[in-house]
């Protein structure tokens, strides 16, 4: 298998047109790991963003929930 950079994209061609919010929800997930409420400070309804970045071919992951704080955390994947 081979290892992308962490800056990976999908091809320019292939990417669906992103909104402001999907746009700095990736920027923010590019940068580490992140939790429902650093995403909910840039958009409450981050589901749907993050459906909106998955659908446009980026991996993005739950890595840990926490059922008692309901804090939750995302990752953005390389392929």
């Amino acid at each position: 298998m081979t290892q992308l950079p962490l800056s990976w994209s999908p091809p320019r061609e292939s990417r669906l047109r992103l909104n402001s919010q999907a746009q700095r929800i990736l920027e923010l997930l590019r940068q580490g790991p992140a939790t429902n409420h650093e995403l909910a400070d840039i958009s409450l309804k981050y589901t749907s963003r993050v459906s909106d970045l998955r659908k446009a071919g980026y991996v993005i992951e739950m890595v840990a929930h926490d059922f008692h704080t309901g804090k939750t955390v995302y990752e953005l994947r390389r392929t």
